[in-house]
């Protein structure tokens, strides 16, 4: 099976791509999953020291640099559409990776109140 993949907000793309729901696109996007799951964990219990505040910043570049690649692997972008990619700000990429992986796992993602992720006073 495949899934349509629009992708004319992010990169002006108006045709959808089609991506197949291959183990190995299925194995790329969990690995992405528990990638941002391991950042989420890590930024919430690091020490307020200079060597995890430097930890911290290469694992960020780590997870900016393995966003992308996925994203470009996972729609097989050409150099030009790659470079589109590199002009979006992270958060936009790391939306954008988040809305590939979800329809590629058929969940809807959507935004958490602050009552559920315990963040409320």
């Amino acid at each position: 099976m495949t899934v349509k993949i629009n992708i004319k907000q992010e990169l002006g793309i108006s045709k959808a791509v089609e991506v197949k729901e291959s183990n190995k696109n299925i194995r790329a996007t969990w690995e992405l999953q528990k990638m941002m799951a391991k950042l989420s964990i890590d930024q919430e219990t690091t020490d307020e020291t200079p060597e995890a505040f430097e930890k911290m910043i290469d694992m960020m570049l780590d997870i900016q640099d393995k966003t992308i690649t996925y994203i470009v692997n996972i729609l097989k972008l050409d150099e030009k559409a790659s470079d589109k990619l590199e002009d979006l700000e992270f958060n936009e990429t790391m939306a954008f990776a988040v809305r590939i992986s979800s329809e590629l796992l058929h969940i809807e993602a959507k935004p958490t109140t602050e009552s559920e992720t315990g963040l409320e006073d």
